[in-house]
């Protein structure tokens, strides 16, 4: 079966860009957040960068020499008050990384990669204080894998599950894990694209008391800590974001995708990109500017 004629930004959005990473060498950026000073981190196959917001400079980066080689979905997250880019512990783990989380309280929480021939995967955890061993939280059923995670609490966590093999009709929804007993406490959404189904979030995000995620489809989902569907927040085009981080009821959003350059080439392009948490879509972006263009 056939998908529709896609209705996209084919061009580079540079109008709409808030910082160009290409250029500055964050290849296929994915995590990011804001640390205690407003500065902007931003976790990326290139490596890991630190920008001003107010000015969009570069402030401090560690770079990867070969980052195509890099493991595929790169985390960052601020927690306490230790944001100057000092290495004060470092773990190495067997597989590669897919998604992780970190509780207030300190405790990090992470989801690999499925080794070949592997037909399940476990969320691990350990604390940030001393992140030298870890232990297995819950393990998914056989012919199921955990993906994107977040915590909501001390005591819970949600997480996207697909079945295996992930594919586009790969069946798909939410857990919500009570930590303390290491067992499911609700199942709620499907996969799809409809009202209330989830196409492979991308990543999960605390937003209040509410868990909410972007997914492949280019929606912003929002989920209460109960498990209730309560919207799209806002929609981008599909296939674009690889992450994203809150800041005054807006999303900042990592971006990679193929786009046509001022010279009509096509060429690999990430940057960052704000979007409104209120209904706003790049879609009614497109026909406002169609109309003020046809208006002139």
């Amino acid at each position: 079966m056939c998908e529709p004629p896609s209705d996209t930004s084919d061009e580079q959005r540079f109008d709409e860009m808030f910082i160009h990473l290409t250029p500055r060498g964050a290849t296929i950026p994915f995590g990011l957040c804001y640390d205690s000073q407003d500065n902007l981190w931003v976790a990326t196959k290139g490596g890991l960068f630190k920008f001003d917001p107010k000015t969009r400079k570069t402030l401090w980066e560690r770079k990867n020499i070969f980052p195509k080689k890099m493991a595929p979905f790169p985390q960052v997250f601020f927690h306490k008050k230790q944001n100057q880019g000092e290495i004060l512990n470092e773990s190495f783990i067997d597989g590669l990384l897919v998604s992780m989380t970190i509780s207030e309280e300190g405790e990090i929480f992470i989801t690999k990669k499925l080794n070949p021939g592997e037909c399940k995967n476990t969320i691990f955890t350990t604390s940030i204080d001393a992140p030298i061993g870890w232990d297995e939280v819950i393990s998914s059923d056989k012919g199921e894998a955990f993906f994107a995670i977040c915590s909501m609490s001390e005591d819970i966590l949600v997480a996207a599950v697909s079945s295996l093999p992930a594919h586009m009709n790969a069946a798909q929804k939410l857990v919500y894990i009570d930590i303390p007993s290491r067992k499911i406490r609700n199942t709620v959404s499907k996969g799809g694209r409809n009202d209330g189904e989830i196409f492979f979030p991308r990543q999960i995000v605390k937003n209040g008391e509410n868990a909410l995620m972007v997914d492949k489809s280019g929606r912003f989902l929002e989920f209460s800590a109960s498990g209730e569907y309560l919207g799209v927040r806002a929609e981008i085009d599909a296939f674009l974001a690889n992450g994203f981080c809150i800041k005054d009821d807006e999303a900042l959003i990592s971006l990679s995708g193929i786009v046509r350059d001022s010279d009509g080439q096509t060429i690999c392009d990430d940057w960052l990109e704000f979007i409104k948490l209120d209904g706003s879509s790049w879609k009614k972006q497109r026909e406002e500017k169609k109309s003020q263009n046809g208006s002139k």
